[in-house]
């Protein structure tokens, strides 16, 4: 989705060198790879459920794919552990993979959130920025139909997550869509 705040500022800011999102969603709209793109990481990546979007990406950023800057993995987010290679070097993980399609059906959670958190904090760097989008949907019950998970307060439960990787983790907000909707988690 789109982001409305300077990635570039956040990447210097806390000395960032990878950017790894969840959700790449369509290529041809202004999404958040193509700002990591602009800004000076050494690696970008994308991972996305749809097929559709991976092979419209793996179009409009053939260029930055052959040159190994970016790598766009066609898979469900849940798995996102298989393709975490950034152990030594600081990421900022922009996670927004949910379904809210109802023509998808080959996800194994509407709302990953907690696999992608705990696949970071497996992770021997325990420093990386976290930032989650949609919070305006995550406060709320059930977020995306997520039912797995029980009737919880989605947004403790992600702080309590991030919170066991480092306790040291602050958070604040960014602007998204909306004014002040994506979360973000800093040490």
């Amino acid at each position: 989705m789109p982001i409305n705040f300077d990635l570039e500022t956040l990447r210097k800011k806390y000395n960032c060198n990878n950017y790894f999102e969840t959700g790449l969603w369509d290529s041809n709209k202004d999404i958040s790879i193509k700002k990591a793109l602009l800004c000076d990481f050494d690696k970008i990546s994308s991972i996305e459920i749809r097929e559709d979007f991976i092979i419209l990406g793996r179009e409009i950023f053939k260029k930055d794919i052959e040159n190994g800057k970016c790598n766009l993995y066609h898979d469900d987010s849940v798995n996102i552990n298989k393709y975490l290679k950034y152990d030594e070097n600081k990421t900022i993980f922009f996670l927004d993979a949910h379904v809210d399609n109802n023509n998808i059906h080959n996800y194994i959670k509407k709302c990953p959130l907690f696999e992608e958190l705990k696949a970071i904090g497996n992770l021997k760097k325990k420093d990386h920025i976290i930032l989650i989008d949609d919070l305006r949907y995550l406060k709320n019950p059930y977020p995306w139909g997520e039912t797995s998970y029980g009737n919880i307060n989605f947004l403790d439960e992600i702080k309590k997550n991030i919170l066991s990787i480092n306790e040291k983790y602050s958070f604040s907000t960014l602007n998204g869509v909306i004014e002040n909707d994506v979360l973000i988690a800093y040490v």
